[in-house]
């Protein structure tokens, strides 16, 4: 998944409907059957020469590490 994906994504979340709830949700990663609240969100950068445009860069979503929503096993599959 690419940041433009996630843009759309949430786009069609927030942009049909002004004020929803979506934009005051928190957002959880899925980590072993859990759901671990991120608490920070960094941009790694790879500055190799000849790698096409974007490809050294990633958005990476850091959690807290707490078991905190355990997920029911319907939901972990991988769509």
């Amino acid at each position: 998944m690419r940041v433009l994906d996630l843009q759309q994504l949430l786009g069609d979340f927030t942009n049909k409907l002004k004020g929803n709830a979506i934009t005051d949700a928190k957002i959880y990663v899925e980590k072993d059957g859990y759901l671990e609240e991120v608490r920070r969100i960094e941009i790694h950068e790879n500055n190799i020469i000849g790698k096409r445009r974007g490809s050294g860069l990633r958005l990476v979503m850091k959690s807290q590490n707490e078991k905190r929503l355990l997920l029911d096993p319907g939901m972990m599959k991988d769509y």
